[in-house]
This record gives C-alpha cells, structure tokens and sequence, in this order.
C-alpha cells in the first residue's frame, strides 16, 4: 500500500533535482558562450588587421564578391575567397602573382572545447550551433566595422550548408539565391 504523503515527497524530491539540473544546465550553457566570446577576444585584432590589409589586395578579373568561409566545429579559421559569384571562385591563373584569389584572415584556433564528458548531447540539446553561428556572425560584423575599411566588391559572411549570407556593410543577412552582383 502507498503512502499518499510519499508519493508526494518524492514528487517534490523530483521536481527538486529537475530545478536543480536547469540551473546547472543554464549556468553550464552560459560558460559556453563566455568560453567562446573569449576565444573570438583573442582573435578580434588579428582579424582586424585583416580587414584593414584586405585594401591592399589586387583583385583579378572577374571578381564581383568577396566571401568569407568558415570551418564550422570547435576548431576554426577563417578564409577570405575572391568569388565571380556567390557559389564560384574567380579561376586562378596558372603563374599569377600579382592578383589575390584568396587569403586566410585567420588561422585555425580553438573555439570552445569539446572535451568534456557528455558534451555532445549537451551540445545538441540546447541547441548550441545556433548560439555559435550567433556569436561568430556578430563578432565578425564588429570587426568589419572596427576596421572602418571600404572595398571595391560587397563582402559577405557565410557558413557551409546554410542558406543565407550575412552582408558586412549592411549587417543583413540575405538569400544567396537572390544577391545579385
């Protein structure tokens, strides 16, 4: 026979150790997100200067827009292409070395660490992909914007497989399907 007093006391015991988790959880998502705004800190002058030396570069025939790509994981870097389209590198000349057709911004660099026991699934359930691609798109709109350089051709931000493409100058993003140049 139940006792009705304990089925509510572990009940209560429950919903206890469930509140207990969410903060935890919250706290743990929070560090996260300080580890990488960290991380990007420690690259904010490196690219920069990169977007300052970008004014430099002679731009071969048929360039119409530069695209910035990422390797989207815990380790990153970032690669400036120059592009005759969204989707299509200007082709390089055999022997060229006066034109730029593509330069990396940034080196590799640990983003956040994956480490931990658990961090998959801790990953996944709060839907951290979306906070990072948040927190980098950002940071990388801020550093254009601190580097206060104007380009011959719109640049924008992209990362594999998605969509849309943030404009640097505008701050928006936009269908690739539909930009034209």
């Amino acid at each position: 026979m139940e006792r009705p007093n304990g089925d509510r006391a572990v009940k209560k015991c429950l919903l206890i150790k469930l509140e207990v988790f969410k903060i935890f959880n919250k706290l743990r998502v929070e560090k996260f997100i300080k580890e990488v705004r960290s991380n990007l800190g420690s690259k904010e002058s490196e690219l920069i200067n990169a977007f300052v030396n970008l004014k430099n570069f002679s731009l071969p025939e048929g360039a119409n827009v530069l695209i910035i790509n990422t390797t989207f994981s815990y380790d990153t870097g970032f690669y400036l292409s120059v592009n005759e389209d969204m989707f299509d590198e200007v082709v390089r000349v055999s022997g060229d070395n006066v034109y730029t057709y593509g330069v990396d911004l940034v080196d590799d660099f640990i983003l956040y660490s994956r480490d931990k026991i658990g961090f998959v699934n801790f990953y996944d359930e709060n839907d951290l992909e979306e906070v990072v691609m948040k927190e980098v798109s950002q940071w990388i709109k801020s550093c254009f914007d601190l580097a206060q350089v104007t380009l011959p051709l719109p640049i924008y931000f992209r990362y594999p497989d998605e969509e849309d493409a943030l404009n640097l100058v505008t701050g928006e993003w936009e269908d690739q399907m539909e930009i034209e140049l």
